[in-house]
């Protein structure tokens, strides 16, 4: 148990390690100051302005600053939607692929311009290396750099002094590409080539298995000698073309869409435990360099350092309750000793859906890293998963994608539940609320709200309305408790802009597509909206000075009081549903 928190331990230091400086380096590139690749890059910049005509010392409102947002992602959307549904006319398609068909176009489309990567259907069979490199790769750059350039608008509009700008989309968008995603995507990416993982437009490559293998009338897996083998086969296929560039940019942009249908648990885009180690600190490295970026921006690091501390205590005890009962298993397969649960000497556990060359210590810990960070990539299939170990994932997306979240989009989440606990701690003490020197008042409550209550509304809503489609009954590979948990975390990952799946659930119907699509487009762009309303309202206010009677918003009691305000509003709101699921599923495998 020992060796399992040393590394764990050494995970977490190491990301922490590496964000710090990480973000001062994003808070230079977003204030246009000079930095290590600006001889470079610089002029790279000058000419995507002078393509796109933009005037790079515009300064934008929020209405503007908003409508070059929706544009910009309209179009994405509508042009990756276009270019999935005509694959099979463009190049780039040496395995003759078709097109996708419009509800699956669509919902693909939405999950990739929300910065969620959900795929109802497996990228190497279903894509053509047009579609995944010039398609969704691009979207996996200019999704998470739209996060960054939203929350660096927030910040600019709690650090104003009546100023009513919030910088220049365009400028915003280009310099997080170009400076930030571009230069650690090249460095994942030779890592993972070094390590194993295609890149090339090669043909895909068959080859001859080791053993045979057979399968039955049915379309079983058995032995090549059994007699109900109605067809050997003794070759296979394996997928190449440009994944290791996909992979990397999935990872650190918290996108998560997996160029194989099997994820980050493919030896191909995941091949070795260096690869591992360097992609699953991807998950998390920049949303926890955003925490850091805002106490820098406010002058404060104190700010960012409270944040911090409530991300990471519940990304911690999340941590430790997923690995505690995957090692654990369940006392069905613990029973008389008929499956190994130790640690010594190889993999135990709970190990079904699990590669052995990650075993249960390194799938808990993606699956924390993966959920917490709004990435959704998977190196183990959740479906899997005993029942509590299922849960923790679906709350810690539940939560509204707040412990770290997304690029961007998850701080700018956990600051509404800051100023929500900001309004209840005054309204305890009986003073007008203020954050960073702001006073809170009605409006920037209201966009709190929003901010803070969106995800799990739209969750519940979208799993009511799955559940009551006669095709999603069809659609689950398990009945009761679990069906359900496969529904509501299909639901979860959508609202949650992660994009992981259960893996036990075919969610690739019309009815199901519309719904997660429109579901992905709402919680991506109600907070958008939100967080541009409450970053005017916030330029707009006057700083008010300290006093002594000025709520600390650093403090250990803050810290505090903000967990619990998360947990309140993330977790029990989810409770019934949870109840539905997971809860009744343990309950009936304990009793």
């Amino acid at each position: 148990m020992m060796d399992e928190l040393l590394e764990y331990g050494i995970y977490l230091a190491l990301l922490v390690a590496i964000a710090i400086p990480l973000s001062a380096y994003i808070n230079k590139v977003m204030a246009g100051e000079r930095t290590l690749f600006s001889r470079v890059l610089v002029p790279v910049e000058n000419v995507v302005y002078r393509c796109i005509r933009v005037d790079r010392t515009e300064e934008m409102g929020w209405k503007k600053y908003l409508v070059s947002t929706l544009a910009f992602s309209l179009i994405c959307l509508v042009g990756l939607t276009a270019i999935l549904m005509l694959q099979n006319l463009l190049p780039g398609n040496p395995e003759g692929l078709p097109g996708l068909t419009w509800d699956l176009a669509f919902n693909t489309a939405a999950s990739f311009v929300t910065n969620t990567n959900w795929q109802a259907y497996s990228g190497e069979s279903a894509l053509s290396y047009f579609s995944q490199a010039l398609g969704l790769t691009v979207q996996n750059f200019v999704t998470p750099a739209v996060g960054l350039a939203v929350m660096f608008a927030l910040f600019r509009g709690i650090v104003s002094e009546g100023s009513t700008s919030l910088g220049n989309f365009f400028v915003d968008v280009t310099r997080a590409t170009l400076f930030v995603l571009i230069p650690l995507s090249l460095v994942v990416t030779m890592i993972d080539v070094w390590q194993g993982s295609p890149q090339n437009l090669s043909e895909y490559q068959e080859v001859q298995l080791l053993e045979p293998v057979g399968v039955d009338e049915e379309g079983n897996i058995v032995d090549a000698d059994d007699p109900s083998a109605v067809e050997v086969v003794d070759k296979s296929v394996v997928p190449m073309g440009p994944q290791a560039s996909q992979v990397a940019i999935k990872q650190l942009g918290t996108n998560g869409g997996g160029y194989n249908g099997v994820n980050s648990a493919s030896a191909l885009e995941n091949p070795t435990p260096l690869s591992n180690l360097v992609q699953c600190l991807s998950l998390l490295i920049i949303p926890v360099a955003c925490v850091f970026s805002f106490g820098r921006f406010v002058a404060d690091r104190r700010q960012g350092r409270a944040i911090f501390a409530v991300m990471f205590i519940l990304l911690v005890v999340g941590l430790v309750v997923i690995a505690m009962f995957e090692q654990t298993g369940t006392p069905q397969l613990a029973a008389d000793g008929q499956v190994y649960m130790g640690m010594e000497g190889q993999s135990g556990g709970n190990m079904e859906g699990k590669e052995t060359r990650f075993g249960v210590t390194d799938s808990s810990l993606w699956a924390a890293f993966t959920t917490a960070a709004s990435n959704g990539s998977v190196n183990s299939m959740h479906d899997s998963y005993t029942p509590i170990g299922g849960m923790v994932p679906i709350i810690l997306m539940a939560l509204g994608e707040v412990v770290f979240g997304g690029v961007g989009c998850g701080l700018y989440g956990m600051l509404g539940f800051v100023l929500l606990t900001v309004f209840i701690a005054g309204l305890m003490v009986g003073r007008t609320p203020e954050y960073l020197g702001k006073k809170i008042g009605p409006r920037e409550m209201r966009m709190a709200a929003v901010l803070s209550m969106t995800t799990p509304l739209l969750i519940l809503v979208s799993c009511a309305l799955m559940c009551l489609d006669p095709a999603t009954m069809d659609s689950l590979n398990n009945s009761g408790a679990h069906g359900f948990s496969e529904v509501l975390y299909a639901a979860t990952s959508a609202g949650g802009n992660n994009g992981s799946a259960f893996a036990g659930f075919n969610a690739n119907t019309p009815f199901i597509n519309v719904v997660l699509g429109l579901e992905m487009l709402a919680n991506r762009f109600i907070p958008i909206v939100a967080v541009c309303v409450l970053a005017n309202s916030l330029c707009t206010r006057p700083k008010v000075a300290v006093s002594a009677g000025t709520l600390s918003t650093s403090n250990a009691l803050f810290v505090f009081l903000l967990l619990l305000m998360v947990l309140l509003v993330g977790a029990l709101t989810m409770f019934p549903a949870l109840a539905l699921g997971p809860v009744a599923e343990h309950l009936m495998m304990v009793l």
